[in-house]
């Protein structure tokens, strides 16, 4: 079995551990250029559409996902094989994100940005497990920390590449260059990491509904450790995924940040998150997973409730990097606490459901806690704004009842 292998390997840097980090590095520069620089600055600020407009976008992506990645998890998990998922739509995201380049009308804009998410979710649903391929437990931290690592150095990369070519006014140019970096450097994924089929499936694949095997899988969850991890997560990426979504939209509303401070903030903020990912992932194989996501989410709920009650600018420059450290310590540490938590034949299944939660929360966050927030508070008198601090106390009190849920669950270190 592969991950019999991956055990037996003696070397932390190995051709299937380089191409496993590369396609962190691929995928952030989509997260960055799509989800968190470009797209939404185009659409609310530079053609004029309301917030809601994305959350609603992330809603509809959401239910896609919702009945499409238990099935395909599952189906994973009966053959032993990850890869061909998650190549298929990464390429799939390749294209749609070059398509985002040239389209002109906004609600098919919209369309094509929901496509291009849907791609990229699926396609990370299926990387995750990977890292029961390619790395043994014990070194687990610090090659998922090292790959969340790198993936920020993409953002570096895609920051300061496309930021000259990219002047204010023109972020749709940012879309083809970032789909060609996509595709480039998720290829070393796709040729260096080898899998293994089973010789006999665990399990016959699966011929039942999406939806049922969706309600099947989480009827299961209910039952197990796993389920709290994930309701957990809902919650506080919620949090931290609407905050990087609307990041450079709360920073305009200050007055203080032009296209250059913005990036500078995205840059500080990056570097940070290389930091909390290396710290976390040698943290976790020490401390045990569970009390790194439990530290990192008391910085954020104290910097989101800072940030919230001061509305502070300059606050900004602090608190952009603090949540660059927890964005950075989450993304490496809690898909190691939930190999700990499944089995190995599950894993295809029980991780589509991980990024179905963290898509779901995604869609959630901006459409409900950050968009709704907002147009309800304007409507009743307040500036925008202000209104986007009201936003950000929301989004501590999800992070805070994340943190809440998550503290009586165990690990096997802690």
């Amino acid at each position: 079995m592969a991950g019999v292998s991956a055990e037996r390997a003696p070397r932390l840097v190995s051709p299937p551990v380089l191409g496993w980090i590369l396609y962190d590095f691929a995928n952030t520069i989509f997260s960055f250029v799509v989800v968190t620089r470009y797209f939404s600055d185009w659409i609310v600020n530079e053609r004029g559409q309301p917030d809601i407009y994305i959350g609603l976008m992330s809603a509809a992506v959401s239910v896609a996902l919702l009945v499409t990645l238990p099935a395909l998890g599952a189906r994973a998990d009966s053959s032993g094989r990850h890869k061909p998922v998650l190549v298929t739509f990464t390429l799939m995201c390749v294209a749609m994100t070059a398509v985002l380049g040239v389209v002109e009308p906004v609600l098919l804009a919209l369309v094509v940005a929901g496509l291009a998410t849907f791609a990229f979710n699926t396609a990370d649903s299926q990387y995750h497990p990977l890292l029961a391929v390619v790395a043994p437990e014990s070194r687990r931290g610090r090659v998922s920390g090292a790959g969340v690592a790198v993936g920020y150095l993409g953002t570096l990369v895609a920051l300061f590449s496309l930021g000259a070519y990219v002047d204010d006014g023109e972020a749709q140019r940012a879309f083809v260059p970032a789909a060609a970096m996509l595709g480039l450097f998720a290829l070393p994924c796709f040729l260096l990491v080898r899998e293994r089929p089973r010789r006999a499936p665990t399990r016959a694949p699966s011929r039942t509904r999406p939806v049922a095997q969706l309600v099947s899988g989480l009827r299961r969850a209910r039952r197990e450790p796993y389920g709290r991890f994930l309701l957990a997560r809902f919650l506080y990426v919620d949090a931290i995924a609407t905050v990087i979504q609307f990041l450079t939209v709360y920073a305009r509303r200050t007055g203080d940040f032009d296209g250059d401070a913005i990036d500078l903030l995205l840059a500080l903020s990056t570097v940070a998150a290389i930091g909390g990912a290396v710290g976390a992932g040698l943290l976790a194989e020490r401390l045990g997973p569970r009390r790194v996501v439990l530290g990192t989410l008391v910085i954020t709920v104290a910097t989101l409730v800072a940030t919230a009650a001061t509305g502070s600018s300059a606050l900004l420059w602090v608190a952009g990097p603090l949540v660059g450290v927890a964005l950075g310590s989450l993304s490496a540490v809690d898909r190691i606490f939930l190999l700990r938590l499944v089995p190995a034949e599950r894993r295809g299944e029980e991780f589509g459901l991980y990024a179905l939660v963290g898509k779901l929360s995604s869609g959630f966050g901006p459409l409900v806690l950050w968009g709704a927030t907002v147009l309800v508070a304007t409507e009743a008198g307040l500036s925008r704004f202000d209104a986007s601090r009201v936003a950000v106390a929301v989004l501590a009190a999800s992070a805070l009842a994340g943190l809440l849920v998550l503290r009586p669950l165990r690990d096997d270190q802690s």
